[in-house]
């Protein structure tokens, strides 16, 4: 299927920090709460359909690892990383997993630490990734690794952690831009004031461009939970995109795509897969072929 293999496309001399990536924001968080769920696959379902970057959050809990969102806990740490441990098993496409403490919450006077002890971590990495034999770790130039180099090496994965703080975790210098206001914004002006991101900032590394709107009281947006601004989000969507493509610097600029809902349907992943075409880094011989599945025109 096109999806489980769509970077069999890209060209060997494509730099991974120019390449259109579909990405998903708490990529962990199916079966959460409402007021915390941002997906409705697993993260070995997401890949399926044309995921490459995945946010793990964790939190700790009684000596065990779990995926957080808020103050809310889902699925066992444990749990999550058998789904990338399927992704290694199953398909050899490279992907960036993101992992992290879920950052401290503030509820009213009170602050809610969240910390989980790297030794917990690198457990669950050993022993679901192979990360001797699959780990990226070295890079000595970011932004000059292709994917022929990618390719050459075998590696499937790397993973990013800013202070490189769990084994074999790497800071690939992954800007992510964020704003409270800008991301509470009505989802018509979010999807225009977003964009400045990409014309305005840098990156030494990944540049991870979210699409998701956060809530948060006092924004215009208020506290809508993610499925309802989701609801909102993507009907924005694809103009987001069209306005990307339009523009020569946010084109060569753009990299990592997140969003919420990722499995729902392939409208997010089409639209972002087809920046790769305008690009000019989807193999000469194949490009017909990736137009026809991603359902656009050459």
């Amino acid at each position: 299927m096109f999806y489980e293999n769509w970077m069999s496309y890209i060209t060997d001399d494509a730099k991974i920090t120019k390449v259109a990536i579909p990405g998903a924001h708490n990529s962990g968080t199916k079966g959460m709460n409402y007021t915390a769920c941002c997906q409705d696959g697993t993260p070995f379902e997401q890949y399926q359909y044309g995921v490459r970057k995945f946010g793990i959050r964790l939190k700790q809990k009684r000596g065990r690892a779990y995926i957080g969102h808020g103050i809310m806990s889902g699925m066992s740490a444990d749990e999550a990383f058998s789904y990338f441990g399927e992704i290694v098993r199953n398909y050899d496409e490279f992907f960036i997993l993101d992992i992290r403490a879920y950052q401290d919450q503030k509820v009213g006077p009170f602050t809610l630490k969240n910390y989980v002890e790297p030794p917990l971590v690198d457990e669950l990495i050993e022993k679901y990734l192979d990360p001797a034999k699959n780990a990226l770790t070295d890079i000595p130039d970011l932004k000059a690794l292709t994917m022929g180099d990618i390719r050459a090496s075998g590696k499937k994965f790397v993973i990013h952690h800013a202070d490189e703080e769990y084994k074999y975790s790497k800071d690939i210098k992954l800007l992510e831009p964020w704003d409270p206001v800008v991301f509470g914004l009505k989802p018509e002006k979010f999807a225009k004031e977003s964009l400045n991101y990409l014309r305005e900032l840098e990156s030494d590394g990944f540049f991870w461009f979210q699409s998701q709107q956060t809530p948060n009281p006092g924004t215009e947006n208020g506290l809508k939970w993610p499925r309802a601004l989701d609801e909102e989000d993507r009907l924005y969507f694809p103009q987001m995109i069209n306005d990307i493509a339009a523009d020569p610097l946010m084109l060569d600029k753009v990299n990592i795509i997140a969003g919420d809902f990722m499995t729902r349907d392939h409208m997010k992943e089409n639209n972002i897969l087809r920046l790769n075409l305008l690009k000019g880094i989807v193999k000469p011989e194949k490009r017909e072929e990736y137009a026809a599945a991603i359902g656009k025109q050459i």
